[in-house]
């Protein structure tokens, strides 16, 4: 896969500070401050209703921080339309399927390039190259894929788009553990290619055993932060994702 260029100095990728955010009345987010550096991937975890998918969106530009400071690649961007952090290369891909069902799959793809219609191929050659499966099946239509399938082709559209920072929030939501892997084996892909990610999820093991840092959100707060497979291991992660005291490594996929 191609690499894609970054004009990053040196320094953190994405940086966060002091971001508080609240839906409706309601405060979710207190102070949440983090830094993710190029090709990392970077996992956010915690219970349900702790801020996970809020601080993807409050990134991405899709809700606006009661206060923040958010830094992408050396750019403030708390306070830009979602459409103008896309050009920048900030893709947010939301959990669940949603395709365009009685569209192709090539349509699906080519829908998520509407910002770079020049690079259209140089992308659709990225995405065919990570998931052949969809290349096989570009004419068919997206409704009839299956859910792995589907989930590909929303993760493709992200690609499609230019992304250079991935937010993907609950990427493994109902697939088998077999797709699991192979999205954690393209997640690895794609880093090696010059992309960034960043991953909120409840399928927290796979996602610790691939992160390079994670960061453990509890009731809109960080409380802790490590390398993945040491926070995999984190007697308090353990207690409070888990529900046991178990090691984590000896149970679920």
């Amino acid at each position: 896969m191609t690499p894609l260029a970054l004009q990053n100095d040196g320094g953190p990728l994405l940086q966060v500070r002091n971001l508080c955010a609240s839906i409706g009345a309601t405060p979710v987010l207190q102070d949440v401050s983090f830094s993710v550096w190029p090709k990392q991937i970077v996992a956010m975890i915690g219970p349900n209703g702790a801020g996970k998918t809020t601080i993807l969106k409050a990134v991405a530009g899709i809700i606006r921080p009661v206060h923040a400071e958010i830094v992408y690649n050396g750019v403030r961007i708390d306070a830009l339309d979602v459409a103008d952090i896309v050009r920048m290369g900030v893709v947010y891909v939301p959990e669940g399927m949603s395709v365009f069902p009685e569209m192709s799959v090539l349509e699906n793809l080519e829908v998520g390039g509407y910002l770079h219609r020049h690079r259209i191929d140089e992308r659709l050659r990225l995405v065919f190259c990570l998931f052949p499966e969809l290349e096989a099946k570009k004419r068919q239509r997206a409704g009839a894929l299956s859910g792995g399938e589907k989930r590909m082709v929303v993760l493709g559209r992200g690609l499609m788009a230019g992304a250079r920072l991935l937010l993907l929030d609950d990427p493994f939501l109902g697939l088998s553990p077999k797709i699991v892997r192979r999205f954690c084996s393209a997640f690895q892909e794609l880093r090696k290619s010059g992309l960034t990610l960043l991953i909120a999820g409840q399928h927290v093991r796979r996602i610790l055993r691939v992160a390079h840092v994670a960061y453990l959100i509890e009731d809109g707060s960080i409380t802790l932060t490590g390398p993945g497979p040491e926070i995999l291991h984190h007697h308090h992660v353990i207690q409070i994702l888990f529900g046991d005291t178990r090691d984590s490594s000896q149970s679920a996929p």
